[in-house]
């Protein structure tokens, strides 16, 4: 959820705020979730990570996170994150938000650059956007295997913004053989006409000879864990998976 998208009114004549906005959403998942899983189809509901741009100035970033926590408290079960967002070395790092980001638990879009990785990790992330350079830093690897820290990877967008030429030259298959969770992301599907995670899954494979399906396996199980779903909730989707996949194979 992007800070300054916003929703006009039903009459057209004004904007909804965030948490009319959110609220939309909810009222939304609240009439059509019992319909969808009465039909049989598989969803589990939708998680909302507020996000703002690196570049504002901190009183503008400051109401921001206040804005993300009043709405957390309305929406608990809606609400799971916070990011910044924008290219990373065209705003500020995160260490110039240090002050702000100590006063709450950050989900940091923290991979396209070296010292955004460090830092990400210190201030106690538990996912990491892109998380492009880790491969380079053996130390922050192993961090992120003893904290259990995901990564997100996005092959898709990391091939067309040109952080790597092709999939084969994607830093997923040396994160997996690390043993660093990873997630398969879809970052900005709409922009270039991708599906929200099955063509990203299907460069994955593709891209890479060391990469069977029992791997895919593997990921799809790191996806449930490191998502925001209850643990109940996680039992669950991880039960209606496994049932799944044993059709499947």
């Amino acid at each position: 959820m992007n800070y300054g998208f916003a929703i006009k009114s039903g009459d057209g004549n004004n904007e909804n705020d965030h948490a009319g906005t959110v609220q939309l959403l909810a009222d939304v998942l609240g009439d059509g979730l019992p319909k969808i899983q009465a039909s049989g189809l598989t969803f589990y509901g939708v998680k909302l990570i507020y996000a703002c741009l690196r570049f504002i100035t901190k009183e503008h970033m400051k109401w921001c996170m206040h804005t993300c926590i009043e709405l957390k408290q309305k929406f608990p079960d809606l609400i799971c994150g916070f990011d910044l967002q924008g290219q990373e070395d065209a705003g500020q790092p995160l260490a110039y938000w240090i002050p702000e980001l100590l006063d709450m638990r950050a989900r940091d879009h923290g991979g396209d650059t070296d010292i955004n990785l460090f830092d990400a990790i210190l201030l106690g992330t538990k996912r990491i956007g892109h998380g492009f350079s880790i491969i380079k830093y053996p130390l922050l690897m192993q961090l992120c295997k003893e904290k259990k820290i995901a990564i997100e990877t996005c092959p898709i967008s990391n091939e067309v913004l040109g952080l790597c030429p092709t999939t084969k030259a994607h830093d997923l298959p040396i994160l997996l053989s690390n043993c660093v969770p990873c997630t398969i992301n879809s970052d900005d599907p709409g922009s270039w006409g991708a599906s929200v995670l099955y063509h990203d899954f299907y460069q994955a494979l593709m891209g890479s000879n060391n990469l069977s399906i029992p791997g895919l396996r593997v990921i799809a199980d790191w996806s449930i864990e490191q998502s925001c779903m209850s643990s109940d909730m996680q039992e669950k989707v991880y039960r209606d998976f496994e049932g799944k996949w044993f059709v499947f194979c």
